[in-house]
């Protein structure tokens, strides 16, 4: 070994113990974590995640249960149809009982102890009221049932979204370890060229400082990516500690990009949006209730059969039995009718315009994702011409190093160049799926009608 030989080696070990000690450190732990996520974990794609969340999801579960409650109480409405029986059963002790006197005797008029007991049935005939009630529960039920469409929508829109930000630090974390490789690779060319004075001192640290520096990012990197896992984890409603292996990358996305393009250009109405569906239902509940209120004014009819039997020790046993038919008519109520009537008006002009109001942000929305859409996909194309522009710059660049013709300035600018494309390319088509994400929640589209 020649003199400058040895003195590069004793010049690298000390740099070992006092620099590159942290570096072999924190390599461990960028990459042993990832090696351990992989061991006896479940795998999902896209499909399997959704799934798993439309079962698991709490805010869809709440809103599974919020449709059984409105079932039921459009059931609670239909029982007012139904005759209802009561029976009254009254045992009476007499305390003071009044006395006659008759001729100077007295005679007690009544009796210490009674029993009464009564069956009463009663059957609706004409209630106007109550059959439009049935409308508004039916219709009640609708709009559950649409709420529970739109947290559907809303959850597996968010989802799709964790999801694809799972993918997007994960790839980016991919590109920053091929940097790390070639920062790697650079460096330990460096160092042997520098040990054969080949190259100056200053090859051998630049090479060394364009690795290192690399590790604060991958680090933050592999935090982010962590903590994309387990936010996707708590929206499918699994435990944090569930072992999941997610399958995937963004590039998968990149064959159908055009085509979902096109279809979305074609077919982008807002007429399956949950909000505008939901001010619909609401709207027709106002005019239910409004008809309701008039109706309010017709008489109601019912037939009540009665059955009573009472016991005393003055008169003995008494039955009686009675058969009516009730007609109830208000009057006069103050004009309370009137102006619940006028509320319900109102209510739905305020309805209409707010229902104006969101189409037009709505139509707006829709354009704007479009176009955020159509400028992705664009960038998708010339990112990944740069990609390749990018890799051959850097081959033509490490080839000339390695020869002697280029410098190391060279490799690494040919290298960061390399590094930034590549996630540039990662980046549009993650700004691509969440912006198409986001349009089809808008437009309603997220999940179909089974």
């Amino acid at each position: 070994m020649g003199k400058k030989q040895f003195i590069y080696h004793k010049t690298m070990k000390r740099s070992l113990k006092t620099m590159s000690m942290g570096t072999i450190l924190s390599a461990f732990g960028l990459f042993c974590p990832l090696v351990a996520q992989t061991s006896d974990s479940i795998s999902m794609n896209l499909d399997k995640v959704l799934e798993v969340a439309l079962s698991d999801n709490p805010d869809i579960q709440v809103a599974n249960r919020t449709i059984e409650i409105k079932k039921y109480a459009k059931k609670e409405t239909i029982t007012g149809l139904f005759p209802t029986v009561d029976f009254t059963l009254a045992g009476i002790k007499g305390v003071i009982i009044p006395e006659a006197n008759l001729g100077g005797m007295k005679i007690k008029m009544g009796s210490e102890k009674s029993f009464t007991w009564t069956g009463t049935a009663t059957l609706p005939l004409v209630v106007p009221q109550l059959w439009e009630s049935l409308k508004i529960s039916q219709s009640s039920v609708e709009l559950a049932l649409e709420e529970a469409r739109s947290s559907k929508i809303s959850t597996l829109a968010t989802v799709k979204k964790a999801f694809y930000q799972l993918l997007y630090a994960r790839d980016s974390y991919d590109v920053l370890l091929q940097s790390y490789a070639l920062a790697d690779e650079n460096l330990t060319q460096a160092r042997n060229k520098f040990g054969y004075d080949i190259v100056p001192e200053y090859d051998t640290l630049t090479a060394y400082v364009q690795k290192v520096s690399l590790e604060p990012t991958m680090l933050s990197m592999k935090n982010t990516l962590a903590l994309a896992e387990m936010q996707l984890k708590v929206l499918m409603g699994v435990d944090v500690n569930e072992p999941i292996r997610f399958e995937g990358h963004l590039s998968d996305y990149e064959e159908k990009l055009f085509n979902d393009l096109l279809i979305l250009k074609e077919d982008n109405g807002i007429d399956n949006n949950s909000s505008l569906i939901q001010i619909d239902i609401q709207k027709r509940q106002l005019i239910l209730s409004e008809r309701l209120n008039k109706l309010g004014y017709i008489p109601t009819v019912a037939l009540q059969f009665s059955i009573n039997r009472a016991y005393s020790g003055f008169l003995g046993y008494a039955n009686t039995a009675n058969l009516t038919l009730a007609l109830n008519w208000t009057i006069f109520d103050g004009g309370s009718k009137y102006m619940k009537t006028r509320q319900n008006k109102l209510s739905i002009e305020n309805l209409e315009q707010t229902q104006e109001y969101i189409k037009q942000q709505l139509e707006m929305s829709v354009s704007a994702s479009l176009n955020s859409i159509e400028t992705a996909a664009e960038q998708v194309v010339s990112n990944k011409s740069s990609v390749y522009a990018s890799e051959r710059t850097y081959e033509i660049s490490s080839k000339r190093y390695e020869v002697g013709m280029g410098t190391q300035l060279e490799l690494n600018s040919s290298a960061t160049s390399l590094q930034q494309t590549r996630l540039q390319y990662v980046q549009s088509i993650f700004d691509f799926v969440t912006a198409q994400a986001a349009l089809e929640e808008t437009l309603g589209k997220v999940i179909t009608d089974k």
